[in-house]
């Protein structure tokens, strides 16, 4: 039985070693700590070979901010740069001081994609560093890990505009259908529509308060909206 065990094993291993790698963990460059509102050109490196089969599904690759909030795992929770060509190596990349909280631990995320897909294709993560001269306190959402933010839809600088939404009409777990459920959607993707960049990375010519005072007004029309 001992020998069978370990001629399975072994055929096991060889087969495994066999297989053709599809892709693998991109090398990414984080600095620490990360501050919010700076802009950093980081080196991603997706190491994809000429003649990998992941060029026959992607030409292109989205960046994600992670965050984890406490007690729940971490995942994407917005894109910091859009569409980015599958071999450029330096991406610049912002993260806006109302994403997420002060002295969080982050992680930066890819995905490949096709170029135009509304999704991408599984995602790949840095290891941790922490954000430094963030501002946004987690929503109540967050804290119960039933966060409905799109992070394909929902730009890092329309996130905190999002949250808003999140804790504007979200105030118990019964009501994430129905009427109150549909205001918060709408309320998203206005935030969405209004802060995302019209390019694939960071805002230009926008500041950060124009940004925010934006978010703000958002809020409020659609508070009001709520009431009436």
């Amino acid at each position: 039985m001992e020998l069978i065990s370990l001629l399975l094993r072994v055929i096991a291993f060889t087969l495994l070693a066999a297989l053709p790698t599809v892709n693998a963990t991109p090398a990414i460059s984080l600095p620490y700590p990360f501050e919010a509102d700076k802009l950093y050109d980081l080196k991603i490196e997706q190491r994809i070979g000429p003649d990998s089969e992941v060029r026959k599904r992607a030409n292109a690759y989205r960046v994600y901010l992670a965050l984890t909030p406490p007690g729940w795992g971490t995942g994407p929770v917005c894109w910091l740069a859009k569409e980015v060509d599958i071999d450029v190596t330096q991406v610049n990349i912002t993260i806006p001081a109302d994403a997420a909280p002060n002295q969080s631990r982050i992680r930066i995320s890819t995905a490949f994609l096709k170029k135009g897909a509304p999704r991408s294709m599984g995602f790949s993560y840095s290891s941790r560093t922490t954000l430094v001269g963030a501002n946004a306190t987690w929503s109540q959402k967050e804290l119960d890990g039933r966060s409905h933010i799109d992070a394909e839809e929902v730009s890092c600088w329309a996130f905190g505009c999002a949250r808003t939404c999140q804790e504007t009409y979200y105030t118990t777990k019964d009501e994430e259908d129905g009427p109150i459920g549909t205001k918060a959607y709408a309320c998203i993707k206005q935030c969405a529509k209004d802060l995302n960049p019209r390019s694939n990375g960071v805002i230009n010519g926008m500041s950060m308060s124009r940004i925010l005072a934006v978010a703000v007004i958002i809020g409020f029309i659609h508070m009001v909206a709520g009431v009436l």
